[in-house]
């Protein structure tokens, strides 16, 4: 599918025109403004984050919930969340570099001067957050792990829907990565530098959130109306499929290896079938935005379904 195909003019204006729609803009980029961080100046890197410390929080390690976990010392749990942490931000490197791209093909669609101008604002900080990341793995993971992930099928949709798909599958990344944030950035026992990286993140990504939230209302049913029947269960299908492949990613198996803990894919497999970690993603990962989602009339299920 794909995503650089910008919606007809005539459409678009009627999501521009929508009062509520653009005074939320003109609100965002002014919060964007007045909030501006140099991420490439104001950072201070340390020399190196302890293994014995937590580099997340514990309720958001893989094995969390599970009999597993029983199995493995505070020591070990601490050396899978180092892994787990640079997972984490290895995914929002691979998400961020995808987004840039996406977004960049939407700047100056005709009639669009208020999504233009805060595209702007959204693309300057995830390029910030796309360097501060892959520079947090490398300096200390010595890598960027490569997830793998199966894309969804190259599907064919129409403008309009083409246009909300990309929205919402940015939407469902950041709504991920946005839990993440809030319970390691407000977590005392993880890491000082670490918590201040989530916390950073977290100060730009709930704007995006927002904006997230704002166009997905207003163009919802402007493409399922645009769409047939057939299409509409094909979108759905396909956010369905995208937000498996992003529960899945978190489990990545050389994050195990690296920990020291033997059979990674065999555990990633055991992992994703347990039903605490089903529950977790269903009931406190996906709450908000699988909710969001089916409000706006577009029902997304979880992965216990």
């Amino acid at each position: 599918m794909s995503s650089h195909t910008a919606m007809p003019v005539a459409e678009l204006k009627r999501i521009d025109d929508a009062p509520a729609f653009t005074a939320r803009l003109d609100q965002l980029v002014r919060l964007s403004r007045e909030r501006h961080v140099n991420s490439f100046a104001d950072i201070e890197w340390v020399d190196a984050i302890p293994d014995d410390e937590w580099w997340l929080s514990p309720e958001l390690l893989s094995v969390h919930g599970t009999e597993f976990a029983e199995t493995l010392s505070e020591a070990q749990l601490k050396r899978l969340s180092k892994w787990e942490c640079i997972n984490a931000f290895s995914l929002n490197v691979e998400g961020e570099r995808e987004l840039l791209t996406a977004l960049s093909a939407q700047l100056y669609a005709p009639d669009l001067p208020h999504i233009d101008t805060y595209i702007h604002h959204f693309i300057d900080e995830e390029n910030k957050h796309l360097w501060f990341f892959a520079e947090f793995c490398r300096r200390y993971g010595g890598k960027i792990y490569s997830s793998k992930k199966v894309g969804v099928a190259n599907e064919q949709f129409c403008r309009e829907m083409d246009f909300f798909l990309l929205f919402a599958r940015i939407f469902l990344f950041e709504e991920i990565g946005g839990y993440y944030n809030v319970v390691a950035g407000g977590d005392e026992r993880v890491s000082p530098f670490v918590r201040m990286i989530h916390q950073v993140h977290h100060a730009d990504e709930a704007r995006h959130i927002t904006f997230g939230r704002a166009i997905l209302s207003q163009s919802k049913d402007i493409a399922f109306s645009a769409a047939g029947a057939a299409e509409r269960e094909a979108a759905i299908a396909h956010l369905q499929r995208y937000l498996q492949i992003s529960i899945e990613a978190l489990y990545q198996p050389a994050m195990y290896r690296d920990s020291g803990i033997e059979g990674g894919v065999a555990l990633r497999r055991r992992l994703l079938a347990d039903p605490a970690r089903r529950e977790h993603h269903d009931s406190t990962l996906l709450r908000r935005p699988l909710k969001f989602m089916n409000e706006i009339g577009v029902p997304l299920q979880g992965t216990a379904s």
